[in-house]
């Protein structure tokens, strides 16, 4: 038995009791402090125990009633209705996680080779074993790591695992950015994930919302107005749900009680679960770059000597908020995406041409389109926001079958030949068809019983592993060396400062395009690693034909 302490900060509320099911949900009065917070101290035993808060309110919809709220920074909640707060007492102490880390030690890649795996735990099921009534866990992820190994991927971008109400969401209205999602597992779960990437050489990036929270959160009904806006200031587009006031400053405590509220669920996260970056939804929303440079600075400061990477989704772009000058390492590339997914389709798509080849070969160099280097820009041909690339070119550009996996494997190619850091969306590697929906959606893993969809994945795989093999494709250097509209083909050159050359050559019509000609090319033996042949080039000629909605990588031999 030892006395543990409770505590919740809401300073202006009165009348806070405790209620647990250490004594049958009997209340137990708390005692304000001169900061705000409240504090009780409890006898109990080692066990896992449940607990909640009553208060009188001071939101504005609920002046003066009491309300029975969760603890706004509990570590986890029940997979119940009544969403109670868990509390762990080993040893006579409160405890987070008792997983004990084996692979800290492990290198991990820097941010300029990042090959990154967006994922939904709930969704990143299906496969042989699974039933499509048994909801994704952390484990289940773990079960399929040495899949992602394989495929070369060094980077799991998790989309939201904080406590959401329900079974299934996609996690970006948030009941608790300190909580994890109950449905996925326990902290422990999530540790385990976590260390078992680390040790296959995998870094983890927790997708964080800080805009906003769901309408139920325990925040709202303490004090919504001491957290969050009364009316959001935001464009109907960007209101999600109560909107985090970061302009909010109490004079009587001296703190922004959001900013505080916060920067310590950073800290917990980074410290807690050993993660390697963080993915900050909706910037744009969130839009005061000082406040994302205080993230940006406290999430590498908390890191410690393990390398770190934080990425804005500012959506419309804006390369001003990654760089030398911006608040973030790195942030998602729109355009990129825009133009690559029009001409992957074949068809004019968002009022672009698939076939403008000046434009492609400005986008896919992010320094082309304002980025100050490669490493500050994401690349993307899906995204969890958007129609996957497979639907797409069935239902919009009514391409089917061979054809259809051929103008993938074009998207891919470029996708992960272009400078900047390339990122998949979970399926994308073997052509999940399904379209964008927020029901559940497991992945059809049995795809890969089929000889295209396994064609489509060994081409990933075969570029990922020649991507994380050939420092000139993750090096800064790119030059658009082949521009003709007319017949769709661009080529591009990367290199390093150690002689290592790749160049790129591609048909984005789906017409067979036969000969080319390049010209002021580096002589010697090259090495085309699609098809696998050798040409050589001699006076600086290369000629060599395309296919229809062909690409060519030629590797400098030597």
């Amino acid at each position: 038995m030892a006395a543990i302490g409770f505590e919740l900060f809401a300073p202006y509320n009165e009348n806070v009791r405790l209620m647990g099911s250490w004594n049958d949900w009997d209340e137990l009065a708390m005692s304000r402090d001169d900061k705000g917070v409240w504090r009780v101290e409890v006898d109990l035993p080692d066990g896992d125990y449940e607990y909640k808060f009553r208060l009188i309110s001071k939101s504005f919809f609920a002046v003066d009633q009491e309300k029975t709220v969760a603890d706004p920074k509990s570590i986890q909640m029940t997979l119940d209705s009544h969403e109670n707060s868990i509390i762990r007492i080993r040893n006579g102490q409160r405890i987070i996680h008792e997983y004990q880390w084996q692979h800290d030690d492990v290198p991990l890649p820097s941010n300029d080779q990042l090959i990154i795996y967006e994922l939904h735990v709930g969704d990143f099921r299906g496969g042989p074993g699974d039933t499509d009534d048994q909801p994704g866990t952390f484990d289940r992820v773990i079960e399929k790591l040495d899949y992602l190994a394989g495929l070369g991927i060094n980077a799991i971008e998790l989309m939201p695992v904080n406590e959401f109400p329900g079974h299934h969401s996609w996690g970006y209205s948030q009941r608790s950015i300190y909580a994890i999602e109950n449905s996925y597992g326990t902290p422990d779960d999530l540790c385990r994930l976590v260390d078992e990437c680390h040790a296959r050489g995998i870094r983890m990036i927790h997708d964080a919302v800080y805009n906003h929270m769901e309408s139920e959160a325990p925040l709202t009904q303490i004090d919504y107005t001491y957290w969050f806006y009364e009316d959001n200031p935001d464009e109907p587009a960007l209101e999600f749900g109560p909107k985090f006031n970061y302009e909010k400053y109490d004079e009587n405590l001296g703190i922004w009680p959001a900013r505080e509220h916060v920067i310590e669920a950073l800290h917990y996260w980074v410290q807690t679960y050993h993660i390697d970056g963080i993915r900050f939804d909706c910037t744009r929303a969130i839009k005061y770059f000082d406040l994302l440079q205080w993230f940006y600075n406290e999430a590498h400061s908390r890191a410690n000597f393990k390398p770190f990477f934080t990425v804005a989704e500012h959506i419309p772009q804006d390369p001003m908020i990654c760089g030398p000058n911006g608040p973030m390492d790195a942030a998602w590339h729109d355009t990129f995406y825009r133009q690559l997914e029009c001409s992957t389709l074949g068809v004019s798509e968002n009022g672009r041409n698939p076939y403008n080849t000046t434009e492609l070969l400005r986008v896919l160099s992010g320094v082309g389109d304002g980025f100050v280097a490669p490493v500050n820009a994401v690349h993307y041909l899906n995204n969890h926001d958007e129609q996957r690339i497979m639907w797409k070119l069935g239902e919009v550009a009514k391409t089917f079958d061979e054809a259809a996996f051929r103008r993938a494997k074009l998207g891919a190619t470029l996708l992960l030949m272009a400078p900047g850091l390339p990122m998949l969306w979970m399926g994308q590697e073997f052509g999940e068809p399904t379209s964008k929906t927020l029901a559940p959606n497991p992945l059809h893993w049995n795809l890969l019983d089929n000889p295209t969809n396994v064609g489509l994945f060994e081409h990933y795989k075969h570029l990922i592993h020649l991507r994380r093999g050939n420092p000139a494709i993750w090096s800064s250097n790119y030059e658009a060396v082949a521009d003709i509209p007319d017949r769709g083909i661009i080529a591009f050159k990367r290199w390093n400062d150690a002689g290592n050359q790749v160049l790129v050559v591609a048909n984005l019509k789906d017409q067979f395009a036969g000969n080319f000609e390049l010209h002021n090319q580096t002589d010697g033996v090259w090495r085309e690693c699609i098809y696998g042949y050798e040409v050589t080039i001699q006076g600086g000629y290369l000629g060599d034909s395309l296919a229809e909605s062909d690409v060519k990588v030629y590797i400098k031999q030597g």
